[in-house]
């Protein structure tokens, strides 16, 4: 079972608050990060050391469409962490929404994308 885990900073350019995020699979993004994960595969977003951020509120669907978020990711237990489980069946890519709050208790609001790549064509 492969885990991609996102990570999350707050970061201030320009007077803007932003969202600096970077994966397990080497991707780096402020705001738009597109995370590529497999059918089956789990979704962890955790706060990243000296984040600046008090916790993430929520993480939800942005489209609806509901072919990879079939359901909202969920706090995991005693942490500040999400959890997606992404089903065998998901594909495309679906944008989404995360929810935090900042230390200073500024709540913001950005949109990444997760997609997943469509399968190799079978070998001839």
């Amino acid at each position: 079972m492969k885990i991609v885990k996102i990570y999350l900073r707050a970061v201030d350019q320009e007077g803007k608050k932003r969202l600096a995020m970077f994966d397990t699979n080497r991707n780096a993004d402020i705001d738009n990060l597109t995370t590529v994960v497999e059918p089956g595969a789990t979704v962890i977003w955790k706060l990243d050391c000296l984040s600046e951020i008090s916790r993430i509120a929520r993480i939800y669907s942005k489209t609806g469409k509901r072919n990879i978020f079939k359901t909202d990711p969920r706090k995991i237990p005693f942490s500040k962490a999400f959890k997606l489980k992404i089903s065998k069946d998901a594909e495309g890519e679906e944008a989404y929404a995360i929810e935090y709050i900042l230390c200073d208790d500024t709540k913001v609001i950005i949109d990444p994308v997760i997609r997943i790549p469509p399968p190799p064509p079978p070998p001839q």
